[in-house]
């Protein structure tokens, strides 16, 4: 006789505190559950839904560990006032300022009981690499890396797309990273590393059109495939921006 999987589901439950995962209200009340968070800091408090930072400035970077450690402890006793909870393992810090600061500063020591933070020369938050610099440098670099892993994978299958394909899978694999806030990235970038970036969208031109690696990409190719140069469109993202505002 076959083995029947058997299913079974667990009476309910009351929920008293937190907020159901996957549920269509789920982020509105965690959002409503933690909006209250920046009362317990004196200091700025970022937040977006599960991914919070503190910011603390100052001239003395002892000061600013002194700072940030009794405002790390002020939110924890607030989580766990919340029954919530902090997640050492994902918190890092970081230290920003010029060059040449940087080459004096000393390395922050930021401590919560029981656990050291990690100190880092670069952090990710909300999908952007900020470097301690904030120059831009480290997600230039990933860009220029993704769009010629992603152009590669569509060389391999181009013979199976049309134009308006090709255009859609742009879209969708390579342009998105090009248009990801790019107005708190790309004006601090160096001429250099502007130029790679736009080597990379003549390269994803010349994808779609098919053209040979040593074609010049002019503003005929350009309007082919309805594409502006980045500079132009890292303007245009940030006049619409305003604009929304």
């Amino acid at each position: 006789m076959a083995n029947k999987k058997l299913l079974f589901t667990s009476p309910p439950l009351e929920v008293t505190c937190g907020a159901p995962q996957g549920s269509v209200l789920g982020p509105l009340i965690f959002l409503i559950y933690v909006n209250d968070m920046p009362a317990a800091t004196n200091s700025k408090l970022l937040l977006y839904a599960d991914d919070s930072a503190i910011l603390v400035s100052g001239k003395d970077v002892g000061q600013i560990q002194i700072t940030l450690s009794k405002e790390l402890e002020s939110i924890r006793e607030w989580l766990i006032d919340n029954k919530l909870s902090l997640h050492l393992g994902k918190t890092e810090s970081i230290i920003f300022g010029t060059n040449r600061k940087l080459k004096l500063a000393p390395q922050l020591n930021i401590e919560c009981p029981g656990s050291k933070l990690a100190n880092r020369p670069s952090v990710k938050y909300l999908g952007v690499d900020l470097d301690q610099s904030l120059s831009g440098e480290s997600i230039a670099r990933k860009l220029v890396t993704k769009t010629n892993g992603k152009l590669k994978f569509l060389y391999r299958n181009t013979k199976s797309f049309n134009l308006k394909t090709k255009k859609l899978l742009v879209s969708a694999l390579i342009q998105c990273h090009f248009d990801y806030a790019p107005s708190c990235w790309y004006s601090s970038l160096t001429k250099h590393l502007r130029s790679k970036i736009q080597i990379s969208q003549n390269k994803v031109i010349r994808y779609l059109l098919n053209l040979t690696p040593r074609t010049h990409i002019g503003a005929n190719e350009f309007r082919k495939v309805n594409m502006i140069p980045v500079e132009i469109r890292v303007n245009q993202l940030k006049l619409n921006h305003m604009f929304k505002s």
